[in-house]
């Protein structure tokens, strides 16, 4: 009894020191991330931020940095366009759809979309299960035609993309093989209004936003706009270029929902704990990894190695997001940006790996991001366009010309500036637009480049066709 005591004086005199001992833990912890996000927002040029972790049912760290495009101080509150984090949204309503009775996950889409037609060899039906884990067939090429697009009405986007997109003809047998394409997703958008008799916004507005408390959250441009929404930057060369405001009425359930950190929070700590939306059963089936050949699940990518664990990450052309969650170690995160470049991804990747390092007692390391890829196409075109200029020169100083050499070349010249393009996306196995959008410089300089080669090769026809005639 007496050693009892003594070891129970001794655990009360030690309690205080190991719970100051955690509390330098957490402030060293929170030192670190604070170091890295200030290292990386000046590294990578980013505008404005929000990070916001959660462990065991706690947010620990909440923070915000810089700026929105029309001047207001980043917070908690702070509306980002979330890209396709909002897919894991998406998938969340078609889980309590299913658990009501509404759908089943293994149904033909036609049985809920009935007017909704594709084309395929295999007589193999698409399921609400192969859009949920982008297994459809569906090419992303052709995915890509009707997303990241503003031109539709606002309250009937959805089933109008879907209705642009009806007929495709399917590049693969449905549930063959994974295709990453958010036209899978616009779809269950479709399905979610078509067995709800809601618009998808209010769906996801009254039966998910307002019971999780995501006040901040909407699924309609409109809503956005009431709650901050402002546009966001484009990168050229590295650099932030204020957007448009790009925003796609048909793109909420696969990547136009805003949100702010605090919000998807709590979206966390939703994925983490449940909660009365979804049963026990449903929750496991959202946050289980896929078959092993695969790596994409009911809305939600896992590691190709190491432990699976559910994350997305989300753009448009003017807004970066990042989340994930650890169930089994009660730890999640979310990191919104306002500034956004196809090239950038990688560098961008790295912030989040950092944080997850300082999280297990690691240290972080940021990758590199330069714009080589820019700076070498506008040499290209410097290049191009001086030997233009310098070509034309000796043509008018030479009073001889080889003209069958001259005419090949202006033909050639044209020939490529026709093809650059179709060449330049048959290679990426991206449409024009996409390009466009989320590579706005290299687009750029690609039609500058365009436009040397074709000046250049017209001249040079006209030109020897001139000097023919005087001749």
């Amino acid at each position: 009894m007496k050693r009892i005591v003594i070891s129970l004086l001794l655990f009360l005199l030690a309690a205080p020191s190991f719970s100051l001992a955690a509390e330098e833990r957490d402030r060293d912890t929170a030192r670190q991330i604070n170091a890295l996000m200030n290292e990386a927002l000046a590294k990578y040029h980013i505008p404005g931020a929000s990070l916001a972790i959660v462990h065991r049912g706690q947010t620990v760290y909440q923070e915000s940095w810089g700026t929105m495009s029309d001047g207001s101080a980043v917070t908690a509150d702070t509306t980002f366009l979330i890209g396709s984090v909002s897919k894991p949204l998406t998938a969340l309503a078609m889980m309590m759809l299913a658990e009501e009775g509404k759908l089943k996950l293994e149904e033909p889409i036609e049985t809920y979309l009935p007017w909704f037609t594709y084309q395929t060899d295999s007589g193999k039906s698409i399921t609400v299960r192969h859009l949920l884990e982008q297994t459809s067939g569906i090419d992303a090429y052709d995915g890509m035609k009707v997303t990241d697009r503003e031109d539709r009405d606002r309250e009937k986007g959805i089933a109008q993309a879907a209705a642009e997109l009806s007929g495709v003809k399917l590049s693969r047998t449905p549930g063959e093989a994974y295709e990453y394409n958010s036209a899978n997703y616009l779809l269950l958008g479709a399905i979610v209004e078509a067995v709800s008799g809601q618009s998808f916004s209010a769906f996801m507005d009254t039966r998910i936003f307002s019971p999780l408390g995501m006040n901040h959250t909407s699924a309609d441009y409109e809503s956005a706009v009431s709650k901050g929404f402002v546009p966001g930057y484009r990168s050229w060369f590295g650099k932030p270029v204020k957007g448009d405001g790009l925003y796609d009425p048909s793109g909420a359930p696969y990547g136009y929902m805003s949100s702010s950190s605090g919000d998807l929070a709590k979206f966390i700590k939703f994925m983490l704990y449940g909660g009365e939306l979804i049963s026990e059963h449903g929750l496991k089936q959202l946050r289980t990894p896929p078959e092993s050949n695969r790596r994409y699940g009911l809305g939600w990518h896992f590691p190709r190695s190491g432990e699976k664990y559910p994350y997305h990450t989300g753009a448009t052309p003017e807004y970066r997001s990042e989340l994930f969650i650890m169930p089994e170690q009660e730890l999640g995160a979310v990191l919104l940006m306002n500034k956004y470049h196809e090239t950038e991804a990688v560098a961008y990747l790295s912030i989040m790996e950092g944080i997850r390092s300082i999280m297990k007692g690691e240290k972080p390391q940021l990758a590199e991001m330069n714009a080589s890829t820019q700076w070498m196409t506008l040499g290209v075109v410097i290049l191009f366009a001086a030997v233009a200029v310098i070509s034309f020169i000796r043509l008018q100083r030479k009073t001889a010309v080889n003209k069958p050499l001259w005419v090949c070349s202006g033909a050639l010249s044209v020939i490529i500036a026709a093809g650059l393009v179709p060449l330049f996306t048959y290679s990426m196995g991206v449409s024009w637009r996409t390009v466009g959008l989320f590579l706005p410089d290299i687009a750029f300089l690609v039609h500058c480049l365009i436009g040397v080669l074709a000046v250049h090769g017209l001249l040079a026809i006209i030109f020897i066709a001139a000097k023919q005639n005087v001749s």
